[in-house]
C-alpha cells in the first residue's frame, strides 16, 4: 500500500463512486477499481458494499478510513 492507494481510497469514500473519484483523480475507471480491488486483497476485508452506482463504506472501511 502507498500514498496514492490511500489517496484512491479516501477519494472513493468520500464521493460514493469510482467514475466520480477517477475524474477528481484524474484516472481511468478501471484504475482505480483495480487498485481498490487490490487494497482490499491485501488487507483481508471488503471496504465497500457495492450498490447500484454507489460505493459504501463496509464497517471495516468506516474504520480504515479513520486511520488513513
Amino acid at each position: 500500500m502507498n500514498h496514492s492507494t490511500l489517496e484512491i481510497f479516501i477519494q472513493v469514500a468520500e464521493t460514493q463512486s469510482v467514475t466520480q473519484a477517477a475524474k477528481r483523480l484524474g484516472r481511468a475507471q478501471s484504475n482505480i477499481t483495480t487498485r481498490i480491488q487490490q487494497l482490499e486483497e491485501e488487507l483481508a476485508v471488503e471496504l465497500f458494499v457495492r450498490g447500484n452506482k454507489k460505493m459504501v463504506l463496509s464497517p471495516a472501511g468506516v474504520q480504515f478510513l479513520s486511520y488513513a
